[in-house]
């Protein structure tokens, strides 16, 4: 077994990754007894340690990376900023690195972390290989570098939720609120634009959905599966444009009989309210539609779009807390921080 990870083979053993990582490097701080067991364990299992990451941890600096995949939004930007300070006042600094998603993969990041030693690591947005049922994989993959990460405004989707920390807008909550209030005002008929792929379950995209549905099944209704909208570009689920086609395409294709649309992000939202209009598709006379983010260009559109608001600052300041805790105590529980959003209701919805 080869091809074994530290953190299967803390896990077979009972310990942290890091007690497991000390006994293998021969450090201070775990008993004799622990030390012989572990190293026994990983003998019978062929464990054989990962050089480059056991090298990462021995040299990491006092700097932080954090890591972009895909599309830059500006809700990301602000997280960024925020993140740049309060790492700053506890003497990090702070760098950026992009990762187009035709590069989402373990090599990837681990070329850009080994190369840099960091001390931490912010993944801030998705990430990962969105077409991949291996996310559970890169998440054993990413324990294996041994160093502090935190997923910043998604969750670990990789349905081991213990295995790195993350912080985040509560996405289903959010969901079921825009849900619930489209279905106070009469909607039934919800279509939804921005969805992804069948394997992005634990993705924000389908956790807003899975609270819209939640909501409309409390109010007696069901999600037809007509009314779920193709994305026009998977791999730019979250932007203006992957609204706006995906809802000119959906359009054309045949009639469609719906009251209300919801956007997986207000960008999404924008883009696929230009469709509607172009169509003829008056927003909110004929259609409501929502949005999710409380973007500043959700603000300033015409008519003000409904949203749920994130609390940026606080995920923020949460993020920069946890990946702070943790470089300074490896052995500390992961957390899985969610933080409600603000329901705003704008004027782009009226009653069915």
């Amino acid at each position: 077994m080869g091809d074994m990870m530290i953190k299967e083979l803390a896990r077979i053993c009972g310990v942290a990754v890091s007690t497991a990582s000390r006994a293998l490097n021969d450090r201070e701080g775990i008993n004799a007894e622990t030390r012989d067991r572990i190293l026994a364990t990983a003998k019978q299992y062929g464990y054989v340690p990962n050089a480059s990451a056991r090298s990462l941890k021995i040299s990491a600096n006092r700097t932080i990376s954090v890591i972009i995949q895909g599309e830059p939004s500006p809700l990301l930007i602000d997280v960024l900023l925020i993140l740049e300070e309060a790492f700053g006042k506890a003497g990090f600094a702070t760098t950026l690195s992009h990762v187009p998603v035709r590069s989402a993969h373990f090599a990837t990041v681990e070329r850009i972390v080994r190369d840099g030693k960091f001390a931490g690591v912010v993944f801030l947005g998705r990430y990962g290989d969105a077409q991949s049922t291996d996310s559970h994989l890169l998440s054993m993959q990413l324990a294996e570098l041994e160093v502090p990460i935190v997923f910043c405004t998604t969750s670990d989707y990789s349905g081991l939720r213990s295995t790195h920390s993350s912080v985040c807008v509560d996405d289903y909550s959010g969901g079921f609120d825009l849900g619930a209030h489209l279905a106070e005002l009469g909607h039934r008929k919800i279509a939804f634009v921005g969805a992804g792929s069948a394997q992005e379950q634990g993705q924000v995209w389908a956790l807003r959905f899975a609270g819209v549905r939640a909501a409309l099944a409390q109010a007696g209704a069901q999600v037809d599966q007509d009314l779920m909208v193709p994305s026009a570009l998977p791999g730019e689920l979250f932007t203006m444009d992957n609204g706006y086609r995906s809802i000119q395409a959906w359009l054309a294709a045949g009639d469609r009989d719906f009251t209300a649309l919801v956007a997986s992000c207000d960008a999404v939202a924008v883009g696929a309210a230009r469709a509607l209009h172009e169509a003829g598709v008056r927003v909110p006379v004929d259609c409501s539609v929502t949005g999710f983010d409380g973007l500043n260009v959700g603000r300033y559109f015409i008519p003000r779009l409904a949203t749920i608001t994130q609390p940026i600052a606080e995920i923020a300041q949460a993020t920069a807390r946890v990946l702070l805790a943790t470089i300074a105590d490896p052995e500390r529980p992961t957390e899985q921080v969610l933080i409600r959003g603000r329901l705003t209701e704008g004027e782009s919805v009226a009653a069915a």
